[in-house]
């Protein structure tokens, strides 16, 4: 699933600003949303823009209206070949509404690097996930450390093609009738983003 699907989704990523942006913006969607229904969410976006219905808060709104106007920085953050992973983890989190977890969801999307221990992994990884929070407020150095605090608690989980993985094999378990397989669920982070990104 993994090597297909999130292989994919980094060529088209790294080819394309548009298709980047586009994949954090699912990421940004996807947040306390039902996986079943990205699909439709994104094209829902695609359709209204800021005025969708997934922005039914201040911060999500503000998390696109970044994405969208500091787009081709979010790029060259993603792929620079100069800054750390932590360093694009830092960065990413100036996103509104993304913290370190969505911000790891975004590079193992576009890298293949780190991964998303959602709440929904956290308990059964006996990862604690108030350790990997940081306030407006906190120091660059801070930060940093938790940043590579996280990445260690991902690869500690065995990397982001096992976090991958196993998650999409959780969702199609805990709801078989909306998924017919752990790789439909893993497909839909493609189809998700090509969907609006190239129209399908």
């Amino acid at each position: 699933m993994y090597s297909k699907d999130q292989k994919a989704i980094s060529i088209m990523a790294k080819k394309s600003v548009e298709f980047n942006t586009w994949v954090i913006v699912m990421v940004l969607v996807s947040i306390r949303t039902f996986w079943g229904n990205i699909v439709p969410n994104m094209q829902k976006v695609k359709k209204d823009g800021v005025n969708s219905t997934m922005f039914n808060n201040e911060s999500k709104k503000k998390g696109y209206k970044y994405i969208k106007t500091h787009a081709k920085h979010l790029h060259s953050v993603i792929f620079s070949e100069t800054l750390t992973i932590e360093e694009k983890l830092v960065e990413l989190c100036e996103i509104p509404n993304i913290k370190l977890v969505k911000a790891g969801f975004i590079l193992q999307l576009c890298l293949g690097k780190v991964g998303c221990i959602d709440c929904h992994n956290a308990t059964e990884y006996g990862t604690k996930l108030s350790d990997y929070k940081f306030g407006p407020n906190a120091s660059l150095s801070t930060k940093v450390r938790k940043a590579r605090s996280y990445i260690a608690e991902c690869k500690r989980q065995g990397g982001s093609a096992k976090l991958w993985n196993s998650w999409c094999k959780q969702r199609h378990e805990q709801y078989p009738n909306t998924f017919t397989s752990a790789r439909d669920v893993s497909l839909r982070h493609v189809d998700a983003v090509v969907s609006v990104a190239v129209g399908r």
